[in-house]
Formats: C-alpha cells, structure tokens, sequence
C-alpha cells in the first residue's frame, strides 16, 4: 500500500458495521461477522472517495480509548502511531447513548473526525427519532444517517467524508473540557510533560496512561525517556479513587447532555417478534432448549447429515469413485508409460484421485454446510446469546462466555480459533482456551465425518462422551496450570436480525475460497509425499515402526498412516479413516476407536503453527505432549470397551 496515500481509519465498537463499510468503500471482501470480536488484524484497502484515492483501514472493535483488551490497545496504539487523514467512526445508532462517549474521547484526542450513524432503519421501526444536524451542529463534526446494508447514505457518507479530508486539523488543540476540575487538572499537568507529537493530542495520551501497554510506554519511553516518575505522580494523585471509572463517568455524563432535545423516544416502546425471541433466547430453560435444537438439526443433521452423508456420497461414489477415478487411471495407463508419473497422478495416491478427492469430494462439502450454518448463526445474532447463556457454564472451567464464540469457530477450523483467541481479554484465558481447541474441539471436517460414520450405531454416545469428558479433563488441567480465578463478563449483544441470503452467500464464499486457497496445495503436497514414502518404501517401514503403538489398541498397522495424515491436516487424516471403513479394513469398533484417538490427537502442522507464534514453543510442546498421551489412553480404554461382548455386539 503506497504511504503517500491519505489514510481513513474506520473504528468504532463491535458489531456495529464497520467491515460492511470496509467493503462497501473498498470493494475488498473481508468477513463481517454480527459478533463482538470479528475483526482481531487490521484490514487494509483502496477506496475512492468523490475522486480521491485513500488507504483505509478497518480497525479491532473498540469501546474507550482506555484500551481494556488486546484488540483495544492495537487501535489505540493504531491512531497514536499512524496520525490519519481521516478517522470514521460507526455508530449503532439504536445505541447512541451509551456509544456517544467513543465519539467524545475521538474528539478529545483531537481526530479528524465523521461520525456515521448506522442501522437507522432499525432506529425508525423502533419509532426512535434522531437529530442528526442537530448532534453534528453541537459535537462539531459531520454527521451521516446510514443503513448500511441496503447502501443507504453511502453517498453522502463518501461526500462529507471527501470534504473532511480537505480540512485541516490541529491534533494538540481541542479539548472537551467533561472533566472535574481536580481530574482535570491532573490530566494537563500530565500533558504539559509530554513533549513529543503523536496522533492523539497530549491530554488523550495522559488520559491512556492510566492504563498503558507495553507497546504504548515503549512508543513514549522513545520520545519522552523514563517514564516511572510520571505514572508514579499520577498514581499517588488519584489515591484511592479509581481513575478510568472517573473517566468514564464524566463522559457518560456529557454525552447524556449532548443529547438532550436530540433523541426522542416513542411514547410506547414496541415490543416485536425480534425482542421477544431474543427474550426467549436468553431465557435458561427457553435458551437451552433453542441451543440443543441449533445444535442438532445445524450440525448433526445439516453438516453431519446433509454434508457429511448426502452430498459426500453424491460427489465421492457417485463422482469421483464411480466416475472420474476409473477414467483418470485408464487414460494414466495408456498415455503414460512411466509407473512412478502414474502413481504421482492418480492410482491409490495420486495427486488427482487422492488430493483432488479428498479436497472436493469429501472436505468440500462438509465445510460449505458448516460454513452457511456458521454464517447464519452469525447474521443472525444468536452467537452472542449462546456465549452470554452459557457463561455460567464455562466460569466453571476457569473462561467466560466469549470463548464459547472461538470455541464454536474451531468446529469449523481450528487455526483460525486459535488466532480468534486473542478476543479473550487475558493471556491465562487465551492459553486455556488454545488447549481446548487442540484437544477436544474437532475441525467441521472431522466432525462431519465422524458423525456419518457413527451415526447408526451406539458407538456416537460413547464418541461425545469421551470427547466431552476429555474437555472436562483439558479445562481442569488448564485451570491447574494457570489458574482459575472469576473473570468479569461484559459482551455486546446486538438485535435478533433476519439473515440476508446474499449476506451469507457471499460470506461462505469468501471463507470456502480462503479453505480451499489453504488446504488445496496442502492437500496436493501430502499426496506427494505420500507417494515419495510409498515410492522410497518408506511408508512400509513408518507402518511397521508404529504397529506395536496401534496394535495396543486394537487397531490395524494401517491405520498408522491416517495419524500421519491427521498430523499433517486433521481433515485430511478424517478422509483417509473415511476411506478405511468403506475398504472394509475396520470394523464399527476399530472405528469408534480410531475416531476418538484421532480427535484428541496432536492438532494438525497448520494449527501447531499457529500456537508457536501466539504462545511460545514450550506451551505448544505442552500441548503435543497432553494430546498424544491424552488420545492414546483413551483409545487405549474404549478398545477394552469395546471389547465386552454386549458393546460390541451394539456396535456391529
């Protein structure tokens, strides 16, 4: 991205548009989520504003400049280093009260300011009235009325934001003085000590030392030297009082005046279908049922069933097996006269009869119906009344109801869960979590193939429950390392909405086109060194290196490989026990074995990867270690299961 480009910020809290207008204004696809926490990287793009060409940015969700959590601080430090041409901030605006105060410390912190006030059709079918000259006339800013996801103001959105890019600002200058005169004094004998410049003017800085990150002192140790002394003044100035609350409350409290004569409410507030259900939803008995019902007929029958089962058996037998894998090996054998070309390409494991069905035939379909269901899920709101319902479950395992949102996303990749947990606002949090994930959270993959292998017998129960109860074990192992002690729960919880059918096609395609970018190549090299191995002889003495480990519990020396393949992509291990079955290579309990062992096992090298980078190579090292001696004693215990005559006999 050139740098010579004006640079527009989007920011502003979650779940309130902001990718929706990333992409508007960028055409750039990007996933927009109607969950707190989507947006955990900054997004970049090209946009053209009334002819101008910009750099914009969209931003991590963002409550108060005070920066409380990780995605917080990387805005704040964001618009500290970046000092922007522009910064837009949407704005709920049914909940424009409670989110006027963002808007205050944005002006406090003397940005180039718009303020975009979305979701207005819901605002005139709640009978709420807004005055939105008014509001711009009293904060001094452009103020624009959008719905933005029927285009609505999106051109006058581009207009006022093309002029306020022609004004200039000064970022040390204006100040809105919300403050008690003893607080305030405090905050301008800070400021007056602060000598360099910065994006945010020098008051919003000394306002963030009250709850700095590391990124922020060492940014301000460069320009301003050793800081200990100030933070130290600051602190015993405010003794005992607690200074972000008395932030927080004087801006609440000017934002409350602001809007006096700009918001009316209905004499009647109406109740619709919407708050009902969403009542409902939150409700423990009504909640619970909805969420054993979503989860049963979402990913027992649709991903499971419809993806795993109907369209698999369409596109494998039907496709790939019944048609295309014969052809493919009878054109290899007359046109190719070389053996080890023809096994590169197709027979048992060529690229095309084994990656390419693997990729399209079998994984494919089960992360297209994971993926509509997940987006339906999200678009619809419901995902945060599932975190807030089951909030007083996971505070039994020392997390809170957030991490139910990158617990669910792991159903359908785990990589990309184990970044999502970087929304949980504590790092003892975010490691209880990535142990979850990697032991007992199985990719949509896995679980789709699993439960069609599963299904008609009794051997799914004994499945779950070994899986939840490994869950169970993980959490308490997590809490016994790093503790367990009450986090503080707050979540955003937006409207009930009606999805949009486009909003979700759009969205699934993105994220297949993303998988299929991800795993195609994956896919194809695995079939090369699988072939490599098979080609070297390798693969037989990798087999028989492993027979005595399998054999104990009570599975074939063939089955070595499927651990392999899992290693190396869970999906791709999930496939290759696919394939086994319908081989006749393993019988209903050597299944139920091996579909415990291989979701417990080591994460894939994708995942593994990533908890390297997010958490250091001794707590991933932690983790294989806890995943293979995990899935190894429990595959060790359901084969003496399965072993007792009345189980197996339910089993076959």
């Amino acid at each position: 991205m050139s740098k010579n480009l004006p640079q527009v910020i989007l920011v502003g809290h979650p779940n309130v548009g902001k990718s929706q207008l990333f992409n508007l204004l960028t055409g750039k696809q990007v996933l927009v989520s109607n969950y707190p926490g989507t947006t955990v990287e900054l997004t970049r793009g090209r946009g053209e504003l009334e002819g101008l060409e910009v750099e914009i940015i969209d931003s991590p969700g963002l409550y108060s400049l005070s920066a409380l959590s990780p995605e917080e601080q990387v805005t704040r430090l964001l618009l500290l280093k970046n000092k922007p041409a522009l910064v837009i901030q949407v704005m709920d605006a049914r909940n424009i009260q409670r989110m006027l105060s963002l808007t205050l410390e944005l002006k406090e912190a003397g940005l180039p300011l718009l303020l975009v006030l979305n979701m207005m059709d819901e605002v005139e079918a709640s009978g709420l009235k807004i005055d939105s000259v008014l509001l711009s006339r009293r904060l001094g800013i452009p103020v624009v009325c959008t719905a933005l996801v029927v285009r609505r103001g999106l051109k006058q959105l581009k207009r006022l934001a093309a002029a306020a890019l022609h004004q200039k600002f000064d970022s040390d200058v204006y100040v809105i003085p919300t403050y008690s005169p003893s607080l305030a004094d405090i905050l301008n004998k800070t400021a007056s000590r602060i000598k360099g410049r910065y994006g945010l003017s020098k008051v919003s800085l000394a306002a963030a030392l009250f709850n700095p990150d590391p990124a922020l002192l060492n940014i301000l140790k460069q320009k301003e030297g050793e800081l200990g002394p100030l933070l130290s003044a600051l602190r015993r100035r405010l003794l005992p009082e607690e200074p972000l609350l008395l932030l927080a409350g004087a801006r609440r409290r000017h934002a409350d005046a602001l809007l006096k004569g700009i918001v009316k409410s209905p004499l009647q507030e109406k109740v619709t279908l919407a708050d009902s259900l969403s009542r409902f939803f939150l409700h423990p008995a009504g909640g619970l049922l909805t969420l054993m019902v979503v989860l049963y007929f979402g990913f027992f029958r649709f991903v499971g069933g419809f993806g795993a089962g109907t369209l698999v058996e369409l596109l494998e037998k039907g496709l790939f097996s019944g048609l295309l894998t014969p052809r493919l090996n009878a054109w290899a054998e007359l046109y190719l006269p070389w053996p080890w070309l023809r096994e590169l390409l197709v027979m048992d494991y060529g690229i095309l009869t084994l990656g390419f069905r693997y990729t399209f035939a079998i994984i494919l379909p089960i992360m297209t119906t994971f993926f509509l269901f997940f987006s339906l899920l999200e678009d619809s709101g419901y995902l945060p009344r599932a975190a807030y319902l089951l909030n007083h479950i996971m505070e039994k395992i020392g997390l809170n109801g957030k991490a139910v949102i990158p617990l669910i996303l792991g159903l359908g990749c785990g990589t990309l869960a184990v970044m999502a947990t970087r929304t949980l606002e504590t790092k003892r949090e975010r490691l209880q979590a990535s142990l979850l994930l990697s032991l007992a959270v199985p990719c949509s993959a896995q679980l789709g193939l699993i439960l069609a292998l599963l299904a008609q017998s009794a051997g799914l129960g004994i499945w779950l429950g070994l899986i939840l109860l490994s869950f169970a074990g993980a959490a308490f192992l997590g809490k016994f390392f790093w503790g367990g002690r009450e986090i503080p729960f707050c979540l955003e919880i937006p409207p009930l909405r009606l999805p949009r059918l486009g909003a979700i096609l759009r969205k699934t395609g993105a994220r297949l086109r993303w998988y299929l970018r991800e795993i195609l190549p994956l896919f194809v090299g695995i079939s090369v060194l699988i072939w490599a191995l098979h080609l070297s002889g390798l693969i037989d003495r990798l087999i028989l290196a492993v027979r005595p480990l399998v054999n104990s519990i009570g599975l074939p020396a063939e089955i070595a490989l499927i651990f392999v393949f899992g290693f190396l992509r869970r999906d791709y291990g999930a496939a290759g026990l696919f394939d086994l079955f319908h081989a006749g290579l393993l019988n209903q309990g050597q299944v139920l074995i091996a579909s415990v062992v291989l979701t417990l096992f080591l994460p894939c090298v994708a995942q593994f990867t990533v908890l390297i980078r997010e958490h250091g190579l001794g707590f991933a090292a932690l983790v294989a270690v806890l995943t293979a001696s995990i899935a190894w004693m429990a595959g060790y215990f359901v084969n003496l299961l399965v072993s007792i005559p009345f189980l197996a006999q339910l089993l076959s």
